[in-house]
Formats: C-alpha cells, structure tokens, sequence
C-alpha cells in the first residue's frame, strides 16, 4: 500500500508560486491517463522534466512539489532558492531537504521554474515499479483546478479563471486550511476531519490517537502490515469499522489504515485516501477552498 504524502517543514519557507502556461488553444492540460493495476487508483501521469520523460504523482496531501535527490543530482537541477528545510512524511523518517527549479511539462501544461524540495523518493518509484521522481503538491494544486475522472482514469489540470463545475457537481463539506482541504468525515458516528490527499492509496488513514478516539480500538482485530511512505517503509496497521460516510454517502463494513503521529504543529489526524473517490468524478479547486463530486463522463 502507498500512504500518504504530506511533508511538513519544521521551518516557515516562503515558497514561490510556479509560472503556469498552456501550450494548447484551451488553459488546461488536457485529459491525461494515469494509473496501472499496480498503482491503483493513485493519480500518476507522464510529465516531462528538464526535456526528460518521467513519472509524476499528483498529490494533495504534499505541501510542496518534490523532486528525488538522485533524479536532481543526475540533471544537475539547482538553484538560488534554497531554504534550510527538515521535512516529515506521514509514517516516515525526516529528512534534509534543499531546494531546485525545473521547468516542468504536463500535457499542454507548463511550470516554468517549478520550485521543489529535493528529498530521496526511492520507495515510491520501487512501489509503482516506474520511475516516479516528481511529486506535485498543494503549491501547484493552488495554481489549478485538477479535474480528477476516477473511472475512467484520466486527470485534467485546469487554468480556475475558466473552469466551471460540471453540472449536477455537488459541492463536499470541506474547508481550506493553509494549501490544504480539509474533509469533513464520520466513522462510525465520530466525527474527523481529514485531509484530502491523494497521496493515499487508502480510503481513511488516521493517527493511532484518533483511531482511538473514535472507539476503532476497542479490542478488535488489528492487522499489521507495511505502507511504502514519502519516507521510507513504515510498519503499520488497520482495523474494519462498521460505517464510514463522507458527503452524504455511507459505505459499511471498510478498512481504517493506521498511522503514528508526529509531535509537529499542524501534522494530520487523519487522511482521505483515493478508495474513497474510486467511483466519482472529484473536482479539486484548493485556492477557493472547494471539492465537488460529479457524475463521470464518458472517456
């Protein structure tokens, strides 16, 4: 299982935001496949990095986009910007970061001078058997609207002056903090509020305290397991709640994934994975703080 991807820095850095161009006659990227049996429903497109072809991951659980140490030391990808980083994964080690630019092609889109915090991303290229060097987070999920069809595996990354909701999109209950959006979730009638991260190939991840809370372990069965983390393999666990339900849908019967917490101002209690949103068509718009859920097209 692939866990979340949410990095935070132990220092405030004033990120600079990416230069956004289309090359297309539309502000989008186009639609793009993503995914394989392997990856699940993990949003992983092709991108192309300093005229090089790679893997990218689409994440909304990372604070800022990352490029692997090793991919940057190969490109020699530096740059002036470079602020003194310390930065923690869910489940995973901290770890030194230092900063690079690259100039980055998504489709028709294009980040010109994408800023990156360059860390070691060895186990997620080892858990999606490709090479996965480039992450992007919430600093370009800030920039677009990313409109994610689940189904039928394919992802657009839109300009939001131009992109409205779908109709019959149904807006979900979540609210923006910093980059991030916030879910509002129950399991098992406690309420949790979650973070949105597509990073997760879970569908809710929660810190072994609030599983706690929630009464999830209450003596059950717990089964142990590893997650391949931005950070390295972590032993972890999970337990089956009766009900899960997140904007007006409830499933029964789920598996909750567990994670350790970190002693970090601001670190998640909880995270929504992609199984949640198997089925829908998800529109992330993050600086308005918004997510709707819509009906997918056909592909």
């Amino acid at each position: 299982m692939l866990g979340g991807g949410v990095w935070l820095f132990r220092e405030h850095v004033l990120w600079p935001a990416p230069t956004v161009a289309f090359a297309g006659a539309e502000p989008s990227s186009g639609w793009l496949p993503f995914g394989s049996r392997r990856t699940g429903a993990l949003v992983l497109v092709e991108a192309e990095v300093a005229g090089e072809r790679v893997g990218a991951l689409l994440d909304s659980g990372a604070e800022y986009s990352v490029l692997d140490a090793a991919f940057a030391d190969r490109l020699d990808l530096r740059s002036a910007f470079d602020p003194p980083m310390v930065a923690y994964g869910v489940g995973g080690a901290p770890q030194l970061a230092r900063g690079a630019r690259a100039d980055v092609r998504v489709g028709d889109l294009r980040l010109q001078g994408l800023s990156t915090a360059v860390l070691s991303l060895g186990p997620i290229t080892q858990a999606t058997g490709r090479p996965t060097p480039l992450i992007l987070g919430q600093d370009v999920l800030q920039a677009l609207v990313a409109d994610i069809d689940f189904p039928n595996r394919r992802v657009r990354l839109h300009d939001p002056a131009a992109f409205p909701p779908p109709p019959g999109a149904v807006a979900a209950p979540v609210r923006r903090e910093g980059r991030a959006l916030l879910a509002q979730v129950a399991v098992e009638g406690h309420a949790v509020e979650a973070l949105v991260d597509t990073g997760s190939s879970s569908l809710l991840a929660l810190t072994h305290e609030t599983a706690q809370a929630a009464g999830l372990l209450d003596g059950r069965a717990v089964q142990s397991g590893q997650s391949v983390v931005l950070g390295g393999v972590v032993q972890g666990g999970a337990v089956q709640a009766a009900r899960f339900s997140f904007a007006g849908r409830e499933l029964v019967d789920v598996e909750v994934t567990l994670f350790p917490s970190h002693p970090v101002p601001g670190f998640p209690k909880g995270l929504l994975g992609v199984e949640a949103f198997r089925r829908d068509r998800v529109i992330l718009d993050h600086k308005r703080g918004r997510l709707w859920l819509a009906e997918s097209e056909a592909g």
